[in-house]
């Protein structure tokens, strides 16, 4: 009775280990090349120099 309770577990065991390697390999392939120049490229942020007096939106924009 124990060897079938083992033998049971072991077989679960590697068809989830097989199911889990199965579903990592397809993180693994590469992308392509304009997917990875669109993510290497840093995001550039301006901020304003900290003399320069922080205008509000409404100041900037002139109301028509």
């Amino acid at each position: 009775m124990l060897d079938l309770r083992l033998v049971a577990t072991s077989l679960a065991m590697l068809i989830a280990l097989l199911s889990v390697a199965l579903a990592d390999s397809a993180k693994d392939q590469a992308r392509p090349d304009a997917q990875i120049a669109a993510t290497a490229r840093p995001i550039r942020v301006i901020l304003p120099a900290p003399w320069e007096a922080a205008t509000k939106q409404a100041e900037a924009q002139p109301v028509k």
